[in-house]
């Protein structure tokens, strides 16, 4: 029994949380009483909390509704991980990153596509955008996480989102799937078109008014979770407005055009007065000039600036990426600008799992001017199917954000929709996506709270999580660590900055100018470039210094390779050991099967990596060991292949992925990682 002792008002996060409290001692059997003190303390920075012990009671501080509940979540964990209160300590925690948030591509409708709307894993999640509890039990999960944005991504999304007043017809009712599919390219154009037209079907029965209310009602329900919802566009695109009787076009220079985008945004911040911000996107299907953010500052900008004269209380965020945009052209466009005006990076382009420390921001830091604050956007396209799992990772790659002018970030796919996952094989729940990667979710956003928590906080939540013992919990921890270095490991030294130019867990990439999906065979590992920024050689360059009798100074790709195998190695043996006790805990049997599958795709790409050394070395010295030993590692690259292909086989399905314009079907290339061998033979 817990009593609550309060000199401040229980909002509806707090309450929120000390039900949770409540359930999740009665979940874990720990029924013993004490006190809980609520207190305001407006000295304390925003979303923090002071906790104090004494005599059995616990006292919380805060300012704000976060810092309370994120105090009162972070008891509920420590009592569970210490099995009482006997062994906590008195905190004082201050947020690490003050915004924290998920990229979230939403696939609204076929008629307003996302990004990733060319895929399997968007069209299921169609119809769930629109379920109620879809969203609270996805804003539940994230505000136990730490998060507190919800960015949602969309090429053109106010035909589902808002009747814009000047241009009503274009409103769109009902939610829409088409039975035809999907046809595009990497610009995003024919997202819709009239042969998917011609083959929509409802899904669900709404008018453009229910459509409004619910969005207002996931708003309330994020606002009392304390997470803010802003909404990001790819310009220019006006999907959901054919056959609109107005003239609007796809076509910046139209005037009609400019004027539907200003209306829509003014009227998106009049509908939804809890929409936090807005983020754009210059170039895409634009100029790919100067032009492009002119455009976005006569129609994104001026209505926000137009809104904010009207009503000078509203706060709002306007958020400008740098993608395809001259820094210079948007400083001098969105000069005084009367709300928070933010830049956004790619900060690791599509591949976070690789570099803890990636260079690509280095130049823009050097001219970055008017104190403009950093929103970073943190792509995962790595791993779509398998379990991520590796607190030390997230916590240097953190550590190495340049935190003290940044705002914050935004963690997600472009070439993948993190809806409900339809991928499992084993699990026909169709469990949330962010329920399936619990772990990785919640160690990204622990640690961009609160920096500091050990490693052996995460020990302690995986205990708790598969009911496990502290001893099988350390052996996981540090099996699923070692899994999950692999492929970071590997992109570091095979690099591709986009997401449709490489896919690890597939080893497959999209060829732009074939326009088909492209397995990479050892040529392509031979040829491919490191990571910029890394202290590593590329197998092409490592093999010429040494042909040419030079000195490699930088770390080889052989060590890399090793490294691999090490990672692949003790995380396959890790999970037979952990399997030997395991016989009925369903969902850490289907974690152990992820671990194993990318110990034998890390086998696969260690050996694949070291052939490549040595097939080079043979095509510049012409030594007939190094094509014996190239030959060697192709076959048992291949050997690892087929276990990998097979295990992912009985676990997964194969999936239409939209950044790769292509079906991923990994028995498809297992003949070709066969014949692969046959570069060795014939050289």
């Amino acid at each position: 029994m817990i009593k609550i002792i309060s000199n401040i008002t229980i909002t509806e996060p707090i309450r929120w949380a000390l039900d949770r409290l409540q359930a999740e001692l009665k979940e874990k059997e720990l029924s013993f009483e004490f006190d809980l003190k609520l207190m305001n303390d407006d000295g304390i920075e925003a979303q923090g909390y002071e906790r104090k012990l004494h005599n059995g009671s616990v006292l919380i501080k805060a300012g704000d509704d976060a810092g309370f509940m994120y105090g009162i979540l972070d008891l509920s964990r420590d009592i569970i991980h210490k099995k009482g209160l006997i062994n906590l300590q008195d905190l004082k925690v201050t947020p690490y990153i003050k915004m924290r948030g998920i990229k979230f591509n939403i696939p609204l409708d076929a008629r307003t596509p996302s990004y990733s709307d060319a895929s399997d894993s968007a069209f299921y999640n169609i119809e769930n955008m629109w379920d109620f509890g879809f969203w609270t039990e996805f804003l539940d999960r994230m505000a136990m996480d730490r998060y507190n944005v919800l960015s949602l991504w969309s090429l053109s999304p106010f035909p589902s989102l808002v009747r814009t007043k000047k241009y009503p017809k274009v409103a769109l009712d009902d939610v829409k799937v088409s039975l035809r599919p999907i046809k595009t390219d990497l610009a995003g154009l024919r997202m819709y078109d009239d042969d998917m037209e011609e083959s929509l079907v409802t899904v669900k029965k709404m008018s453009i008014e229910e459509k409004i209310e619910f969005w207002k009602s996931v708003m309330e329900y994020a606002h009392n979770r304390c997470i803010k919802i802003f909404l990001f566009t790819w310009n220019l695109f006006v999907y959901g407005t054919e056959n609109n009787p107005y003239g609007i076009t796809c076509d910046m220079d139209n005037p009609v055009t400019k004027d539907y985008i200003y209306h829509s945004v003014y009227d998106l911040m009049d509908t939804y007065p809890l929409l936090s911000g807005i983020g754009v996107t210059a170039g895409e299907n634009m100029k790919r000039d100067e032009r492009d953010i002119k455009f976005l500052a006569d129609t994104y900008g001026k209505a926000v600036r137009d809104y904010i004269a009207d009503h000078p209380d509203r706060e709002f965020r306007f958020i400008h990426r740098l993608h395809y945009a001259g820094y210079e052209h948007i400083v001098t466009e969105f000069n005084d600008f009367p709300c928070n005006f933010e830049i956004s990076f790619k900060y690791s382009q599509a591949h976070m799992y690789s570099s803890i420390r990636p260079a690509f921001i280095d130049d823009f830091l050097k001219i970055r001017r008017n104190n403009h604050k950093l929103w970073l956007t943190v792509r995962n396209d790595d791993f779509y199917m398998y379990r991520w799992g590796n607190p030390e990772f997230a916590r240097e790659y953190l550590k190495n954000m340049p935190v003290d002018i940044m705002t914050g970030f935004y963690m997600g796919a472009d070439g993948f929709t993190w809806g409900r996952d339809y991928l499992d094989l084993r699990d026909t729940s169709n469990p949330l996506f962010i329920a399936k990667m619990w772990y990785m979710i919640r160690i990204w956003g622990l640690l961009s709270y609160s920096i500091d928590l050990a490693d052996g906080y995460f020990t302690d939540e995986l205990s708790s999580h598969f009911n496990i013992s502290n001893i099988e919990a350390k052996e996981l921890y540090g099996t699923w660590k070692e899994a999950s270095e692999i492929v970071p490991e590997l992109n570091r030294v095979h690099w591709h900055d986009f997401d449709f130019q490489w896919y690890p867990e597939g080893s497959c990439m999209y060829d732009f100018e074939k326009d088909k999906l492209i397995f990479a065979d050892i040529n392509e590992f031979i040829n491919c470039p490191v990571m910029p920024g890394e202290n590593i050689h590329s197998v092409n360059e490592y093999c010429r210094l040494i042909a040419e009798g030079k000195t490699t100074e930088k770390i080889s790709p052989l060590s890399v390779a090793d490294n691999i195998y090490n990672h692949a190695e003790n995380a396959i043996n890790g999970v037979l050991k952990l399997r030997a006790g395991i016989t009925d805990n369903n969902e850490l049997l289907y974690t152990l099967d992820d671990i194993e599958a990318l110990g034998y795709l890390g086998h696969y790409y260690a050996a694949k990596l070291k052939a490549a050394v040595y097939l080079c070395l043979y095509r510049y010295k012409n030594i007939e060991k190094y094509r014996l030993d190239a030959k060697n590692m192709l076959e048992r690259a291949a050997e690892n292949w087929l276990k990998y292909s097979a295990k992912s086989k009985s676990m997964y399905k194969p999936q239409l992925l939209g950044r790769l314009l292509s079906f991923v079907d990994l028995q498809r290339f297992d003949k070709l990682v066969l014949l692969d061998i046959l570069h060795a033979e014939n050289p």
